[in-house]
């Protein structure tokens, strides 16, 4: 690849910035909260913060009042601010997961356009990655996954930046990139670290760059202390324990783990998550791989493209432990290899195919989602959403007819820069839909209890609270009292915490503690479980007061709502 190629015009890079641009306000913004909270992950990552908040402790992460030392604090201090300038709801808590995914796109482009001198092919660059499902996915959902990856971006982007500059620039955007990796160490941990090393050492060494390698790593360690060490000697000094769990669990027993590590799979597994997580623009892969081959690797950014892809995907592979979120950071680099492999293809003479070369495949596509549509609604049976929201299935269907149709157009142009950007624009509509289409009308109702518990939440504020180990979050936020929840039953993630410190003992309940628990209590007591009653001893409630049961695919919610009190025993059961 060549390092630097012929400028275009500013009227050539506009629409491919300012499509990029819509693409993240609609996918990334607009649809934020238009589908409820998913449980545990997205409930843990709202509870945390909105301790802190009210605790006012903002070095030492605690999960329902219980010491919680899985992850540093950034994270959620970024969730924090959004909870205190929107309020605590769910458009607030992904706030930090969208705008993140805006500064990775931001990254890109300042890569792409100092890699290859094109604005437009930068902006392209940005928009690929905007569009592709993972990305777009983990950048609408509450978890640290999105955040980290763009500030493993932006470390590799500011390390790209000192390679092309000279003199205080150099060591400014060297001490930067140190900065952003301290940043990423202070949402995950030390692969904060360990990615960039891993991309940038070997990087430095076939660039032949052995001053550099030798050098800039102390630049850039610098930086990294600065960002990082001093809640790294605060949370030390608050609580002795941290690094150690950290350290030894978080990291080495989840890389070395084996089959007891958490989330054991196969080393092949990441090989068949990543076409998926590429989607659309995996379908045009082989062109891209075309493309680029016919543009060639011996530029010094072509060659670190290759590294941050080969190298973390290489590395996840043999740890033992693993989730299809932790390669997002090998995003970026393939949306920059997929817009300029896609150029180079597109530039060369293709003929272009006509509209009814298309029409079969596109006439028998709407036929088909006619009959499902049609098919749903006449089943008796609920759906695949919990309100029964049908309409969905037509509204999909015009994404996706629209999606088909722009890409015929896109097919039938002529200029490689209007056909990436309309391969770019077709899926826009599909992806702002997407967390519309969630199909929590066939899923454990454990995974999205927001519709059972909110109600319960609003009729009884007050009430003490318990939840076993897959609802506790949840019923932490929908009461958004989460130091007030009792864990009933097993202690689940939260077991380290739970058994080292004693300060912690009356956190956790069995079923044998149930009935003081209510008869000792003045006002509501309400406990959340998804386990099988026989199995906690919890089939006959006959010793206890009158209670209201709300029950709905897998969970139960029991209400006793205090002495004197009445129990409208007639809608005590909601669902099935």
């Amino acid at each position: 690849m060549k390092l630097k190629e012929n400028r275009v015009p500013d009227a050539q890079w506009h629409w491919p910035a300012i499509i990029a641009v819509i693409a993240f306000v609609l996918i990334y913004l607009v649809a934020l909260d238009w589908r409820p909270l998913v449980v545990p992950d997205e409930a843990r990552y709202a509870a945390i913060p909105l301790e802190m908040i009210q605790t006012g402790d903002w070095t030492v992460p605690h999960l329902l009042g219980v010491e919680y030392f899985e992850k540093p604090v950034a994270g959620y201090w970024l969730t924090a601010a959004a909870f205190q300038v929107f309020g605590d709801n769910t458009f607030a808590l992904r706030l930090p997961s969208a705008l993140a995914s805006a500064l990775a796109a931001i990254v890109v482009f300042v890569i792409a356009r100092r890699a290859t001198g094109r604005r437009d092919l930068a902006a392209l660059s940005s928009l690929v990655l905007l569009t592709m499902i993972e990305p777009s996915i983990l950048g609408t959902t509450a978890v640290l996954d999105a955040p980290f990856s763009a500030l493993v971006t932006l470390t590799i982007g500011c390390f790209w930046m000192g390679f092309s500059s000279k003199g205080a620039p150099r060591f400014w955007w060297l001490a930067a990139a140190g900065g952003a990796a301290g940043a990423a160490f202070l949402i995950k941990g030390f692969l904060g670290f360990v990615i960039p090393g891993m991309v940038l050492a070997p990087w430095l060494a076939w660039c032949q760059q052995w001053r550099a390698l030798f050098l800039w790593p102390w630049i850039c360690l610098a930086g990294a202390l600065v960002v990082a060490g001093p809640w790294s000697l605060a949370v030390h000094s608050a609580n002795g324990d941290y690094w150690h769990y950290f350290f030894w669990v978080e990291h080495i027993n989840r890389f070395l783990g084996g089959a007891k590590a958490q989330h054991p799979e196969p080393w092949w597994y990441f090989l068949a998550i990543l076409p998926v997580g590429m989607i659309p623009w995996i379908f045009a892969a082989p062109l891209a791989a075309a493309g680029a081959a016919r543009r060639g690797f011996g530029s010094p950014w072509s060659k670190l493209l290759l590294c941050w892809i080969a190298l973390p995907l290489a590395f996840f592979s043999v740890s033992s432990g693993k989730l299809p979120t932790y390669i997002l950071p090998l995003f970026p680099p393939l949306a920059i290899v997929i817009t300029c492999g896609l150029y180079t293809w597109f530039t060369r003479p293709l003929p272009a195919p006509s509209f009814k070369a298309f029409l079969p495949a596109l006439l028998l596509f709407v036929f088909a989602f006619i009959a499902v549509v049609v098919w749903l609604v006449l089943s008796p049976e609920q759906g695949p959403w919990e309100d029964g929201g049908t309409w969905r299935f037509p509204v999909a269907a015009i994404a996706l007819v629209l999606w088909g149709l722009i890409e015929i157009a896109a097919n039938q142009s002529s200029s490689a820069d209007r056909r990436l950007l309309l391969n770019g624009m077709a899926p826009v509509a599909m992806l702002v839909l997407v967390p519309m289409l969630m199909p929590t009308g066939y899923m454990q109702v454990s995974k999205v209890p927001e519709h059972v518990l909110d109600p319960i939440a609003a009729k009884w504020p007050d009430a003490a609270l318990l939840g076993d180990e897959d609802l506790a979050h949840a019923v932490g936020w929908a009461w958004r009292r989460p130091r007030d929840v009792v864990i009933f039953g097993g202690p689940g993630e939260l077991k380290w915490g739970l058994e080292t410190y004693e300060h912690n003992a009356s956190k956790i309940v069995g079923p044998e503690d149930l009935a003081s628990i209510v008869n000792g209590r003045s006002g509501p007591v309400v406990v959340a479980l998804t386990k099988i009653w026989p199995s906690w001893g919890l089939d006959d409630l006959s010793h206890l007061p009158p209670h209201e049961r709300f029950d709905d695919r897998g969970i139960s919610v029991l209400v006793w709502p205090g002495p004197n009190q009445p129990v409208e025993t007639s809608s005590a059961t909601s669902g099935s």
